[in-house]
């Protein structure tokens, strides 16, 4: 049997796991801009990248209407995964966060308002919800009664990343 050589040499790069703290996890998904949410259906997991906001402990996101698939399972079983992460293109950094929770749909309309201007101040130019909706002839009525808000309210939280080693420097 062939002993393999596991020394390191000057090229190699080493990386290390870390668990990250609250206030990083927390920064984290405040400014990241895309997160997965994780639900069961009875084929088994189903897992959907969607736009979110990270306010005071909790996720929400916005979807049209309550009928399609991720819907429907939150409907019949509210206990979700969400997943948010980033890394550089060859993995010599990366992050990652997984929230285990619970999940509500919001439907009425004033309790929907905050949460539509928080996800307008993040992914659009930060105006009033009105003015947004005042753009381009928007039907807001319509578009109010079909869309709804899905909180999740955390129970586990957790966050890893891939760090490099703080450089050490010799001198002559």
């Amino acid at each position: 049997m062939k002993s393999t050589d596991h020394s390191i040499d000057q090229h190699t790069i080493v990386l290390y796991l870390e668990e990250m703290v609250l206030p990083e996890i927390e920064q984290f998904l405040t400014c990241a801009r895309i997160g997965r949410v994780g639900v069961i259906l009875k084929e088994g997991p189903y897992v959907v990248p969607v736009g979110y906001v990270y306010s005071q402990g909790k996720i929400f996101f916005h979807t049209c209407g309550m009928e399609g698939t991720k819907m429907q399972a939150i409907r019949a079983n509210p206990n979700v995964c969400f997943e948010v992460d980033e890394s550089l293109s060859d993995g010599s950094l990366a992050k990652s966060v997984v929230i285990l929770g619970h999940a509500e749909v919001i439907k009425k309309k004033a309790k929907m308002l905050p949460y539509l201007q928080k996800l307008i101040d993040k992914y659009r130019v930060p105006v009033s919800f009105d003015e947004y909706m005042s753009r381009r002839n928007r039907n807001v009525k319509q578009e109010l009664d079909a869309v709804r808000i899905c909180l999740i309210t955390p129970h586990k939280l957790t966050g890893k990343k891939i760090v490099r080693p703080t450089a050490t420097f010799s001198t002559l």
